[in-house]
């Protein structure tokens, strides 16, 4: 499979479901996997502009042509072959929680953003859930700092906000200049060995999300250029072209994703680099291979799942379960097949998971409206432990399930639901 790079040259409408009837074109805060996965299957099947393939074989076309991603990708100058890919990036997990500390005497306090960790913790005398419990989860809490006996605050069910307070810690809400996404070096540092920040390594900066870009626009008699009375509508998208350290040297961004070559009704399809639209209102991108791969397994991680059975699985992009914010695999069989780690059963023990998103769409195939469906947010985090299977099978799962899709059913993962990366766990003390 190759990697690809998506780099939208206009604001990029990524469709939020709502009808175009109001009279705006709003856009979701990042493309869904689904929408990459259309548009990746609708280049391969327009080898020469028009879309080739027949009606009937849509469904295999879908079946043997996965898409896995986006992931989001800083590129370099534009070069003969493209972008050059400076920095992979990732959403930040949602078990890093950024809160506001206050530091120095009584009378010179100043607050500034730190970084806190979640790790699932044992439920202690007198204490108990009000909901999961009958699924055998454990809830999540901050690791007490400074270092000390763990203190009585409140804990973090899945999907739920909390305030556990910490020395220093303020009760208020999260601060508002919180980053959407993490260089992948900050990213694979947590992976291996996540931790609060300190002084000596403060929290990672990141990227804030992507800008959003609004435009008036107003409907034209043909051939006579005079407005027509009442026809104007708003367009909002995202903006990947942004303003660098100077002027002359901005940053551009790209949508980064990993398919193969396919043969669909007897046809050969591939991708191919050109510019083709992307996105609402056929709005242009520049499609290119990328000069690298995705990033691989940090050794460390592996070599740590592999003597503790435990892991952690973040989403990289939305997953679509049957159970919610539950995977439906939990506790039973994988689904990525028993090739990929034999014996081994992955157990959620404990998650950190947001609001859901919702997406929906439009089934060209069957001429009507997708079910609208729940999916746990990009950057949810999930406490894993291992059973059965050998160190081999376990060294063979990590391989399969890093950077892999993990939503419970095939369709959604073949769209790029659930892509997932994997790190190391302890409890918190």
């Amino acid at each position: 499979m190759s990697i690809w790079l998506v780099e939208p040259l206009d604001p990029l409408i990524a469709r939020d479901g709502r009808p175009a009837a109001v009279g705006r074109f709003d856009t979701v805060g990042f493309p869904f996997p689904s929408m990459v996965a259309g548009a990746v299957r609708t280049r391969m099947g327009s080898p020469g502009g028009a879309f080739v393939i027949p009606r009937g074989a849509l469904e295999e076309l879908k079946e043997k042509v996965p898409v896995q991603g986006p992931l989001l990708a800083e590129i370099a100058e534009l070069g003969a072959e493209g972008g050059e890919v400076q920095e992979w990036l990732a959403p930040v997990p949602k078990d890093a929680a950024y809160l506001r500390e206050e530091v120095g005497k009584e009378k010179e306090k100043t607050e500034r953003t730190v970084l806190r960790r979640l790790a699932p913790r044992s439920l202690g005398p007198g204490e108990a859930m009000d909901s999961l419990s009958e699924k055998g989860l454990l809830p999540v809490a901050m690791q007490p700092h400074p270092p000390g006996p763990p203190l009585p605050s409140p804990s973090l069910p899945p999907g739920e906000g909390g305030n556990a307070i910490s020395a220093g810690i303020l009760n208020t809400k999260p601060p508002a200049d919180v980053p959407a996404f993490w260089a992948w070096s900050d990213f694979a540092a947590w992976l291996t060995a996540p931790a609060d920040s300190t002084e000596e390594h403060p929290a990672p900066v990141g990227i804030d999300r992507l800008p959003v870009e609004r435009r008036a626009h107003l409907a034209v008699q043909p051939g006579e250029r005079v407005g027509i009375d009442g026809m104007l509508f708003e367009t909002a998208g995202l903006r990947f072209l942004q303003e660098g350290a100077t002027p002359l040297t901005p940053r551009r961004f790209a949508l980064s994703l990993r398919c193969a070559e396919a043969s669909v009704a007897g046809q050969a399809l591939a991708l191919r680099r050109q510019i083709a639209p992307l996105g609402g209102e056929r709005r242009l991108a520049r499609w290119s291979l990328a000069g690298k791969e995705w990033p691989e397994l940090p050794e460390a991680v592996r070599a740590a799942i592999v003597a503790t059975r435990r892991a952690r699985l973040i989403l990289l992009t939305p997953a679509i379960f049957r159970h919610g914010a539950l995977p439906g695999w939990s506790g039973g069989p994988w689904p990525l097949g028993k090739s990929s780690g034999g014996g081994v059963q992955a157990t959620v023990r404990a998650a950190c998971v947001a609001r859901p998103d919702v997406v929906s769409g439009w089934d060209l195939a069957k001429g009507r409206a997708k079910k609208s469906r729940r999916m746990a947010a990009a950057g949810s985090v999930y406490f894993l432990t291992l059973d059965g299977g050998s160190a081999d099978d376990l060294q063979a799962w990590c391989d399969a399930a890093w950077l892999a899709c993990v939503s419970d059913d095939w369709e959604e993962r073949r769209d790029g639901f659930g892509l997932a990366a994997l790190g190391t766990w302890e409890d918190a003390r």
